[in-house]
C-alpha cells in the first residue's frame, strides 16, 4: 500500500470557517492524512473539520505575543513534525510561512507550500527581507491566479518562476444552483423588492471594494428609474459613510443595505445581475459564485478577475470595466438590464458553460498532482 502524504495545514488564526479549504482537506482523503493548526487563539464550540472527525490542533499563544518572533512556537512546531512524521507543512499567509520556513531548517526533508491569496502580500523592507532570508527554503508557493504570481515575481524577483504554482479556486457549483428557493422566495427572505431589476454586491465595505463608485455610478446612470434595485450584502468601516453617500446622491430609496449574511447562495438566487467594483482583487471568490449562480457579472478589470471573466466579456455576456471609471459601470450594468430575453437566455447559457472550468474538482486534481510533484522534488 503507497503510504500517506501527511500534511500539516498551518494557520497563525482561526477567523471562522474557510469553506474553500475545508473543501480542499475533506476532498483530498484517499492517499493523504491531514492535520489542520492553529497557532494562536483557542478552539470555537464548532468548527466543520473538527467536528468532521478531522485532526485539528492549537497551539494557544496569544496573537499579540506572536506579533514578534517566538522561538517557542518553531519548537512547539517542531515536535509536532516529529511526532507526526509530516512530509509537508502548507502555511497560509505570511505568518504561517514565516514559522513554517523556520522549522523546515530543523528538518531536512520536510517540505514547506505556501498559499498567496491576495496581492501586495511582499509590502513593506521588513518583510521583503524576511522572504530572502526564508523563502529559499520554500519547496513551492501557490499563488490563487496569474495576477498574483506575477505580483510575487515582481515583489520579489530573485525567486525561481517556476517554483510559484497557480492553482484557481473551485467552488461547489450545485451548492449555488439548488438553493431549495425560487427568486421571489429568495427576495421574501431578504426583504427586497420583488418586481425590480435587481442588482448585488457581496463584500466587506471597505475603500478597496469600490462601493462609492458603485453609488456613484448607480446614480449617474439613472438605474432605479430603469426599475432596477441594488442590494449591498456585508458590513464594514464604510457602512454609515455608504448610507450617508446614497442619501446625498439622492438614491438612498433605491439601495438596500443588509449587512453580513451567512447564507450567499440564497442572496444570490435572489439577483438578476452581480457587480464587483473592487480596486484590487486576488482571485474573488464572490465572481465564482455569481457565475455559478449563472448571473451576468460587471466587475473592475483588476487582479486575477480578468482571468475569470475575459473570455465571457469578449463575447459581451459580461463586462469588465477600468476600476474607479463611474461611467463606465453605470454604461455596463444598463446594458444587461437593457437585454432581450432571448439575450439574457443566451448569456445565462454561456455563463453555465464557463463557470465549469472553476470547477471545485479541477482544484482538487490540480492540488492533489501538485502535492505528489512536492513529494518528488
Amino acid at each position: 500500500m503507497e503510504k500517506k502524504i501527511r500534511i500539516l495545514h498551518l494557520w497563525s488564526s482561526f477567523k471562522g470557517d474557510y469553506e474553500l479549504f475545508n473543501q480542499v482537506v475533506m476532498g483530498l482523503q484517499d492517499g493523504y492524512h491531514h492535520i489542520i493548526c492553529f497557532m494562536t487563539g483557542t478552539p470555537p464550540a464548532r468548527e466543520v473539520l473538527r467536528d468532521a472527525g478531522y485532526d485539528v490542533r492549537w497551539l494557544g499563544f496569544k496573537k499579540k505575543g506572536l506579533r514578534r518572533f517566538r522561538a517557542g512556537a518553531v519548537k512547539e512546531l517542531s515536535a509536532l513534525v516529529e511526532e507526526n512524521q509530516i512530509d509537508i507543512i502548507h502555511a497560509h499567509r505570511h505568518k504561517a510561512t514565516f514559522y513554517a520556513a523556520l522549522t523546515a531548517r530543523r528538518h531536512v526533508r520536510l517540505k514547506v507550500v505556501s498559499s498567496v491569496h491576495g496581492l501586495e502580500r511582499s509590502r513593506g523592507v521588513v518583510r521583503k527581507i524576511c522572504n530572502r532570508l526564508l523563502w529559499p527554503r520554500l519547496t513551492k508557493i501557490i499563488a490563487v491566479s496569474g495576477a498574483v504570481k506575477k505580483d510575487i515575481l515582481k515583489e520579489n524577483p530573485w525567486f525561481p518562476d517556476e517554483r510559484v504554482e497557480v492553482v484557481y479556486n473551485g467552488i461547489n457549483i450545485e451548492r449555488f444552483q439548488a438553493t431549495g428557493l425560487d427568486k421571489k422566495e429568495a427576495r421574501n427572505h431578504f426583504s427586497l423588492p420583488e418586481d425590480a431589476w435587481l442588482w448585488g454586491a457581496v463584500g466587506r465595505l471597505a475603500p478597496v471594494k469600490g462601493h462609492a463608485t458603485l453609488l456613484k455610478a448607480w446614480a449617474s446612470a439613472g438605474l432605479g428609474k430603469l426599475g432596477c434595485h441594488l442590494a449591498l450584502a456585508g458590513d464594514g468601516d464604510l457602512y454609515s459613510d455608504l448610507i450617508v453617500l446614497a442619501k446625498e446622491l439622492g438614491i438612498e430609496k433605491e439601495i438596500t443595505f443588509l449587512g453580513h449574511i451567512s447564507d450567499v447562495p440564497s442572496f444570490l438566487k435572489a439577483l438578476d445581475g452581480f457587480v464587483m467594483p473592487s480596486l484590487h482583487e486576488g482571485f474573488p471568490l464572490a465572481v465564482l459564485e455569481a457565475l455559478a449562480a449563472e448571473l451576468p457579472v460587471v466587475a473592475s478589470r483588476v487582479g486575477g478577475i480578468p482571468e475569470i471573466l475575459t473570455e465571457l466579456d469578449k463575447k459581451g455576456y459580461a463586462f469588465l470595466v477600468t476600476a474607479q471609471k463611474e461611467k463606465a459601470f453605470g454604461e455596463a450594468m444598463g446594458k444587461v438590464v437593457s437585454w432581450s430575453p432571448e439575450e439574457h437566455g443566451e448569456a445565462v447559457d454561456h455563463i453555465r458553460e464557463h463557470i465549469r472550468q472553476f470547477a471545485a474538482q479541477g482544484m482538487l486534481d490540480h492540488m492533489a498532482t501538485l502535492y505528489h510533484e512536492i513529494m518528488r522534488a
